[in-house]
C-alpha cells in the first residue's frame, strides 16, 4: 500500500460507506494497527476464504483519505462490533469497512517500534489497568508516618502550652528598674524586728535551760516559766506577722512555701502548749521561737541582697550584659559580653529561688506525712495527739531552708558591688553555671595602657612613616589589641593611612595584606621563619612584632605586657573553677597559652586556644546575641566579668549544699521522732533535745553560705 504524506495541519477524516457484509472484506483489529504501525506486526490467523471485496468510492476522489492526526483526540468511540476472521488482505490501497463508525488513532509518532518492549493498546475512553505496586503502599506508609507526625506535634505544643501555664512567674512586677530600687529601700522595722526577736529568742532559751534543769536542779516554777515561754513565742508570732501571712495566702493559692509550713508549727505547737501547761510539761515554744527568728532574719538578708543588687543596676546607664548562648564553640556553651538589657534583669531577680521550690515540695509532704504518723501514733499509744504532731513538725521542719539562698545571695551581692556587678539572683546563678566556657579577648588580658612600645628598628629604605602606616593598616583590619598602641604611633610619627585590599590570618601566629600592590607579612618572629623571611643575622627578639614587605624585613617593634593583679587573680579562678573552661578569643598573634603561662604564672594546659578563624568568630561584637542574661556589669571590666561569674558560681554551689543538708536533717528528724512516739520515750523528745537538733542542723548551712562569699 503506497502511502501519501498528508497535508500539514489539515487532518482528513475517513468516510467509508456502508456496504453488505458478503461484499466487504474483513479486517481484525490487529491488520488495522500493524498497518498504521500501533504496535508491533504479528503473523496472521489463518481464517476462511471469503470472495475479494470491491473497494469503496471514496466522495473526493481527488483527495488521498487519510487517518486523523489531530493532536486533541475526542471522546472514545463505542466498542467495535465483532467480524469473522478473513484472509489476511493484500497490502493493496483499499479501505477497511468499520460498519459505518469513525475510529480515531492517536498520533502516529516516527519514532521505531521497540519489540522488546511492545506497547498494549488500548481504547481512549477506558482506562489502563494499574498493576499493584510497592511504591504505593510506600505511600501509604509515608501518609501513616505524617498523620502520625501531626499528631505527635499537637500533642507537643499541648503540653508547652501547660508548660508555659505552669511556668514560674516573678513575685513582684516592676515597671522599671527603678521602682523596683525604690520599693527596696524604703525604711522598714525589719531590723528591730528581727533584734527583738533575737532578745525574745534568748529570753527563752535561758527560761528552757532553767526549766529542764540542764544545769541546775530542776525549777518548782516550771509552770510560770512556760506560760514566759508560750508569751514570748506569741509576740514573735507577732512580730513576724508578715512572715506568717506570706505563708498562709501562699496556702490559699496551693502554693506552700515555706513559710506556709511555718505558721502551721505556730498554730499546733500554741495549741500543744495549752496542754503541755495544763499537764506540767514544758512546751516546744523555745524551738518555734528559732524557726520564727530564722524566717525573719532571711526576709531581712532577701531585701538587703535585692536592694543592693538594685542599686548596682541603676547606677548603670549602658550596662554590660554577661550572657550564656547555648553551643557556641563546638557544642559547648559559651559565656560573653553583650549590650544589658536592665528590664529583663529586673523580672529575673523576682523569680523564685531554689529554696522556694523545694519548699514547694517539701511543706505539703513534710504536713501529710506528719500528720498520718501523729494519728497512727496516737491510736497506737496513750500519747497527746497534739504533742505527737508538734514534735514531729519541729523535727521536720528545714530551717536550713531560710538560710540556703538568702544568705548567700546577700554575701555575693556585697561582694559584687565593690565590682561594679550585679547578679539576678536565682535565675543568674543558673544561667552562669554548670559546664561551659568563658570567652577572653585581647582587651581582657592586656587593656588599654598594659601594651607599650620600648624600641623599633627600620630595616627597609621605605619611610618611617609608610612602614608605620602599613603595619596600623595591618592591625585595624585584624581588630587586634594592638590597635592602641599602633594608634599612637600613628600621631606621634605622623603616619600615613592606607587601605588594606586584601587580608588573611595565618595559624602559624600572624597576619598576611595587600596594601597598593605591596605584600605585607606581619607577625612573630616565628611566622617570619615559617613564612621564610629574609632575616638579618642576630634578629632574636621573641617579644617583638615584625613586619615585612615583598618578603624582607622592614620593621621590629618591642613590646612589653604588662600584666594586671586582678587579671591575674581572676584567670587564677576561672583556671581552677570547676566546669568552667577559659577560652582564649584573642585576635592579638603574640597571645598565645604558653605567654599567659609566661606572664601570668597560669596553667596553660587548662586554656582552650582555638583556631584562629574561630577566635575572629567568638570575638565579634555579635557573638553572644541571642543568649541568655545573667548578670550586670556597671563597666566592661574583665575583673568585674570573672567575679559575677565565679560568685554565680559559688552561689549555686552553696545554695545546692545547704537546701540538701536542710531537707536531709528534716527527714532524719522525722524518722527519728516517728521512732520514740511509738516507743513511747516521750523523755527523749523533749523540747531541750529539740532545740539542740535544730541548732544543730542551721551550723552547717551558716558555715557553707559563709564560706561561698569568700570564692
Amino acid at each position: 500500500m503506497k502511502k501519501q504524506k498528508p497535508p500539514a495541519r489539515e487532518p482528513v477524516q475517513l468516510h467509508i460507506d456502508p456496504t453488505p457484509a458478503e461484499t466487504t472484506p474483513e479486517y481484525t483489529l490487529e491488520d488495522i494497527m500493524n498497518e498504521f504501525g500501533g504496535w508491533t506486526k504479528r503473523e496472521p490467523e489463518p481464517a476462511a476464504a471469503s470472495p475479494e471485496p470491491e473497494p469503496p468510492k471514496p466522495e473526493k476522489p481527488e483527495e488521498t483519505p487519510t487517518l486523523e492526526t489531530s493532536e486533541t483526540p475526542e471522546a472514545a468511540p463505542q466498542e467495535a462490533e465483532a467480524v469473522r476472521p478473513a484472509e489476511p488482505a493484500p497490502k493493496e490501497d483499499k479501505q477497511p469497512d468499520l460498519s459505518a463508525q469513525t475510529m480515531r488513532f492517536a498520533p502516529v509518532t516516527a519514532e521505531p517500534p521497540k519489540p522488546e518492549q511492545p506497547t498494549i493498546w488500548t481504547y481512549k475512553g477506558e482506562p489502563a489497568p494499574e498493576a499493584p505496586d510497592v511504591r504505593t503502599r510506600l505511600s501509604k506508609d509515608e501518609l501513616r508516618e505524617r498523620q502520625r507526625q501531626k499528631k505527635l506535634e499537637r500533642q507537643r505544643q499541648k503540653q508547652e502550652k501547660r508548660r508555659a501555664r505552669r511556668r514560674e512567674q516573678p513575685e513582684r512586677t516592676f515597671s522599671s528598674p527603678e521602682e523596683a530600687y525604690s520599693f527596696y529601700c524604703k525604711p522598714d522595722s525589719l531590723r528591730l524586728r528581727l533584734l527583738l526577736c533575737c532578745l525574745l529568742t534568748l529570753a527563752s532559751a535561758v527560761l528552757l535551760v532553767l526549766a529542764a534543769g540542764v544545769f541546775t536542779a530542776p525549777t518548782t516554777h516550771l509552770s510560770l516559766f512556760s506560760a514566759l515561754m508560750l508569751i514570748f513565742m506569741i509576740l514573735q508570732a507577732i512580730l513576724c506577722l508578715d512572715v506568717l501571712a506570706e505563708g498562709f495566702f501562699a496556702a490559699i493559692r496551693l502554693k506552700f512555701d515555706l513559710n506556709s509550713l511555718l505558721l502551721l508549727v505556730v498554730l499546733v505547737c500554741a495549741a500543744d502548749a495549752v496542754f503541755a501547761l495544763l499537764g506540767g510539761r514544758i512546751p516546744f515554744c523555745t524551738v518555734v521561737s528559732v524557726e520564727l527568728t530564722v524566717g525573719l532574719w532571711s526576709r531581712l538578708l532577701l531585701k538587703s541582697a535585692k536592694y543592693r543588687t538594685m542599686k548596682a543596676v541603676c547606677s548603670m546607664p549602658t550596662p554590660t550584659g554577661a550572657v550564656r548562648k547555648g553551643s557556641a564553640w563546638h557544642g559547648t556553651d559559651c559565656i560573653f559580653r553583650v549590650p544589658g538589657d536592665r528590664a529583663a534583669f529586673t523580672a529575673q531577680l523576682e523569680m523564685p529561688d531554689a529554696a522556694k521550690r523545694c519548699a514547694r515540695i517539701c511543706t505539703p509532704v513534710a504536713a501529710l506525712l506528719t500528720l498520718a504518723l501523729s494519728v497512727l501514733a496516737a491510736l497506737r499509744s496513750e500519747h497527746n495527739f497534739l504533742w505527737a504532731w508538734s514534735a514531729m513538725l519541729l523535727a521536720a521542719f528545714p530551717s536550713g531552708l531560710f538560710l540556703s539562698f538568702a544568705r548567700t545571695f546577700q554575701r555575693q551581692s556585697a561582694r559584687l558591688y565593690r565590682y561594679g556587678a550585679a547578679l539576678s539572683g536565682w535565675s543568674g546563678a543558673r544561667v552562669l553555671s554548670g559546664e561551659c566556657a568563658v570567652t577572653i579577648t585581647d582587651q581582657d588580658l592586656f587593656p588599654a595602657g598594659s601594651v607599650t612600645l620600648n624600641g623599633m628598628k627600620i630595616y627597609s629604605d621605605r619611610s618611617v612613616s609608610q612602614i608605620i602606616g602599613f603595619a596600623s593598616a595591618v592591625v585595624q583590619t585584624a581588630g587586634s589589641g594592638l590597635v592602641p598602641l599602633f594608634d599612637e604611633m600613628m600621631h606621634s610619627q605622623n603616619g600615613r593611612h592606607y587601605r588594606v585590599d586584601t587580608f588573611r590570618r595565618y595559624e602559624g601566629g600572624g597576619l598576611g595584606a595587600e596594601i597598593q600592590g605591596d605584600v605585607i607579612l606581619m607577625g612573630s618572629i616565628g611566622f617570619m621563619k615559617l613564612m621564610k623571611v629574609r632575616m638579618p643575622e642576630g634578629t632574636r627578639l621573641k617579644q617583638a612584632v615584625y613586619l615585612s614587605v615583598n618578603g624582607d624585613l622592614a620593621a621590629v617593634f618591642a613590646l612589653n605586657y604588662a600584666p594586671a593583679a586582678g587579671i591575674r587573680s581572676g584567670l587564677n579562678a576561672a583556671v581552677h573553677a570547676s566546669g568552667l573552661l577559659p577560652l582564649l578569643a584573642t585576635r592579638d598573634f603574640m597571645i598565645t597559652p604558653q605567654f599567659l603561662k609566661l606572664r601570668y604564672k597560669i596553667a596553660s594546659e587548662r586554656v582552650e586556644f582555638p583556631t584562629v578563624e574561630e577566635r575572629a568568630q567568638l570575638s565579634e561584637p555579635n557573638a553572644g546575641l541571642g543568649g541568655t542574661q545573667g548578670a550586670l556589669l556597671a563597666r566592661d571590666s574583665f575583673e568585674g566579668f570573672l567575679a559575677a561569674v565565679s560568685g554565680a558560681r559559688a552561689m549555686r554551689g552553696a545554695a545546692i549544699g545547704s537546701i540538701a543538708i536542710a531537707v536531709m536533717g528534716g527527714a532524719m528528724g522525722m524518722l527519728v521522732l516517728t521512732f520514740l512516739t511509738f516507743l513511747g520515750a516521750t523523755l527523749s523528745a523533749s523540747c531541750w533535745n529539740l532545740f539542740l537538733y535544730t541548732l544543730l542542723w542551721l551550723a552547717p548551712g551558716i558555715l557553707i553560705t559563709s564560706l561561698s562569699s569568700r570564692r
